[in-house]
């Protein structure tokens, strides 16, 4: 048996082991370009036989090209799927996802509560200042006509978050 033949295909395997790696363990393609490094250089012996190195040499060069696009599209499908892969992407996961919806929806449910009660004015609103009811501070709209500093103010309405507010 020709030796190239022997490390051509033991080559071609350690870089598709490789490429396999890189998609349980991403690296940020340092596996996948040591993975092409060693897919060539199998491919190159393979070339180098005494006998039918050619057909062995177009056969591996096919092989990586078969190979190599095909496993970057499962790590594609499968990299989003996994906790490692959402964490490289910035998606968070399902529990960070409800703990944010909680937190938005108790936010908005506080700032409902809002709607009619009254504070006072601790900057101009012309029309967007600041307002303190029961002492703490909110950014507000006001309908209508300014609102100077220390006037007093009803909440009317909460809209995307943005509280309205008229002079009491």
């Amino acid at each position: 048996m020709d030796p190239m033949l022997v490390w051509g295909l033991g080559l071609l395997a350690l870089a598709v082991f490789l490429l396999v790696l890189e998609v349980i363990v991403p690296s940020g393609g340092v596996i996948a370009l040591v993975s092409g490094v060693v897919g060539i250089a199998g491919v190159v012996c393979l070339f180098m036989m005494k006998e039918g190195g050619t057909l062995w040499g177009i056969s591996g060069t096919l092989m990586l090209l078969i190979v190599f696009p095909s496993t970057f599209a499962v790590w594609v499908k499968v990299m989003p799927n996994t906790s490692v892969g959402r964490k490289m992407m910035g998606i968070p996961d399902e529990r960070e996802e409800q703990r944010e919806h909680e937190l938005e929806r108790a936010e908005h449910d506080e700032l409902m509560a809002l709607i009619g009660t009254e504070g006072v004015a601790r900057s101009p609103l012309r029309p967007v200042g600041s307002i303190e009811i029961e002492g703490q501070t909110y950014q507000a709209l006001a309908e209508g006509v300014a609102i100077e500093r220390g006037q007093r103010i009803r909440v009317t309405q909460v809209v995307n978050a943005q509280i309205k507010v008229r002079p009491a």
